[in-house]
C-alpha cells in the first residue's frame, strides 16, 4: 500500500518529463482509495437463528370391525400401518431495530405428507403436532417432493407503547398475535389434538396475512390482557378472490381476554371463521364446517391452567373448553340446522421426573364433535369420540430430547365410522354407527436444538 500522498510512478515521470526536475512542493495530492473492508461479517448482537429438528420413528395399529385385513382397508382409504420415519426442521431467525420490536422469519421444511401421523384419511385425527409437508402430498401421488424450504413465518412486532404491541406480516399465525397462551402442556407436543386449548375452533392455528393488537397494562392491572387477531389463509389473494377482509379470504377473527399470575391463568376467547371453515374435530365436524360455503363458525373457549412452586408429585393441569355454532348460508345437506360441536381436554405434566429436566405427561380429551343436529331424518346421531396420549421425556442434554410416546383414538371418525358419505351419514345415522374403528400408535420423538 502506498504511503499517503505518494504518486504513481509513471505520473511522476511524465510530470517530470514536461517541466523538468520533480520538486516534493509541485508533486499534486491525489485522492487515497483505503482498502475496502468487510463491515457485516457476522449477525447483529440483536439478532438470533435457532434450528429445530425433530425426527419422528412410529408406526399405527387400527381394530374394529371396519378394518379390511385382506386389501388393508378401513373407511374407503388405505391403512397406513407401516413402520415410518419422518422429520421436521424449522430455522427461525429474530432479530429487532430498536431492542423493543421482533421481527422473525422461520424456514421450515418436513416430509410427514405420505406417512399416518399426518392426513390420514381413515383417521385424520391421528396427526401429530410436528407433522408438517408443504405442498402436502397424497398417498402415491408422483412428482410431489417432500424436500422443499418453505417461508413458515414472515412478521414484525412493534410496540406503540410500554402496554400496547401490534403485530403484523404477510406470514403470520392466529396464536402469533395473542398476548397468552392458556396452556402449559405444549413442551413436548404429541397429538396436535391437544394443542388446541380445548378448542380447535377457537384457535385455529389459522395461517396467512394478517394483524394483532395486544394490551397488558402495568401497576394496579398487571396480569390482564386483552388481544385481537385477524388473519386471512388467502391474504396473497387466489382464484376465488381472496385478499383481505373479503368474503373468500379464509378469515378468522379473534378476540381474547386472559388474567395471568406465576402459578395460573384463566382465558376466555371468541372467534368468527368464514369459509372456508378448518375445524380440527371428528370427519363429521369438520366436513359441515368446510361445507358451509357462505356461511361461518362462531366459537367459544374457556381454558386456563395451574402449575407447582416446585417439581413434586403434584402435576402441572392444563385444561378447556370449547363450543361451536354453525351458521350456513348453503348447508352440505338440504334441511339442515341447528349444529353444533363441543370439544374438551385435561393435560397432566410431572416435572423432573426420574431424572432432572425429565418430564412425564398425560393428556384426555374429545375432538370437536357434533352434540347438536336437525337434519331431514330426525334422528339422533353419535358422534362421540374419546383421545388418549402418554409420554415421557428424556432431557439428554440442552440440546439434545427423546420422547417415547403412546396414543389411543376410541372412535376417530365419530358418526361416520361406517359411512364416507356424509349425506348417508345424516339420513341414516343409525346404520352408519354400527361398525367400530380405533387407533394406537407408539412412536419415539427426537428433538434437537441449536
Amino acid at each position: 500500500m502506498r504511503p499517503p500522498g505518494a504518486t504513481l510512478p509513471w505520473l511522476a515521470a511524465a510530470w517530470g518529463a514536461a517541466s523538468g526536475p520533480l520538486l516534493a512542493q509541485d508533486m499534486p495530492m491525489l485522492p487515497v482509495q483505503q482498502p475496502q473492508v468487510l463491515e457485516a461479517t457476522r449477525f447483529a448482537t440483536t439478532t438470533t437463528v435457532n434450528l429445530q429438528i425433530n425426527g419422528v420413528l412410529g408406526a399405527l395399529q387400527y381394530s374394529g370391525s371396519e378394518v379390511d385385513s385382506v386389501s388393508n382397508t378401513a373407511a374407503g382409504g388405505p391403512l397406513l400401518n407401516g413402520v415410518s420415519f419422518n422429520h421436521d426442521l424449522r430455522l427461525t431467525v429474530d432479530t429487532s431495530f430498536t431492542g423493543q420490536d421482533l421481527f422473525r422469519i422461520r424456514l421450515r421444511s418436513g416430509n410427514f405428507a405420505p406417512s399416518g401421523f399426518f392426513s390420514n384419511p381413515p383417521t385424520p385425527l391421528s396427526r401429530l403436532d410436528v407433522a408438517f409437508q408443504e405442498p402436502a402430498c397424497g398417498v402415491g401421488e408422483e412428482g410431489c417432493s417432500g424436500g422443499r424450504v418453505n417461508i413458515n413465518r414472515a412478521y414484525l412486532q412493534l410496540p406503540l407503547s410500554p402496554e400496547i404491541r401490534v403485530s403484523f406480516g404477510p406470514r403470520i399465525m392466529q396464536l402469533d398475535m395473542l398476548p397468552v397462551w392458556p396452556s402449559v402442556y405444549n413442551a413436548s407436543p404429541i397429538l396436535d389434538l391437544f394443542q388446541y386449548a380445548g378448542s380447535p375452533g377457537t384457535y385455529s392455528k389459522r395461517l396467512g396475512g394478517g394483524f394483532g393488537l395486544w394490551w397488558q397494562p402495568t401497576g394496579g392491572l398487571q396480569g390482564l390482557s386483552l388481544g385481537y387477531a385477524y388473519v386471512a389463509g388467502r391474504a396473497g389473494g387466489s382464484q376465488q378472490g381472496g385478499g383481505l377482509f373479503s368474503g373468500s379470504s379464509s378469515q378468522t377473527s379473534t378476540l381474547q381476554l386472559a388474567l395471568s399470575r406465576p402459578q395460573w391463568n384463566i382465558t376466555g376467547a371468541y372467534s368468527v371463521s368464514g369459509p372456508q371453515v378448518r375445524l380440527r374435530g371428528t370427519p363429521l365436524a369438520s366436513q359441515l364446517a368446510a361445507g358451509a360455503s357462505d356461511g361461518s363458525l362462531g366459537s367459544w373457549s374457556l381454558a386456563g391452567y395451574w402449575q407447582p412452586r416446585r417439581s413434586g408429585w403434584l402435576p402441572s393441569i392444563s385444561a378447556g373448553w370449547g363450543e361451536d355454532r354453525f351458521r350456513f348460508g348453503s348447508p352440505a345437506v338440504a334441511g339442515l340446522s341447528g349444529v353444533r360441536s363441543r370439544s374438551w381436554y385435561t393435560g397432566l405434566v410431572w416435572s423432573d421426573v426420574l431424572g432432572a429436566g425429565n418430564s412425564l405427561g398425560f393428556a384426555a380429551g374429545s375432538p370437536a364433535q357434533v352434540i347438536a343436529i336437525q337434519t331431514p331424518s330426525q334422528s339422533g346421531i353419535d358422534d362421540k369420540g374419546l383421545a388418549f396420549e402418554l409420554f415421557y421425556r428424556i432431557q439428554v442434554s440442552d440440546e439434545l430430547s427423546v420422547t417415547p410416546a403412546l396414543f389411543w383414538l376410541s372412535r376417530p371418525r365419530g358418526a361416520l365410522g361406517g359411512s364416507t358419505d356424509l349425506s348417508q351419514a345424516l339420513l341414516f345415522p343409525a346404520a352408519s354407527g354400527d361398525t367400530s374403528l380405533g387407533v394406537w400408535a407408539g412412536l419415539i420423538r427426537t428433538t434437537l436444538r441449536f
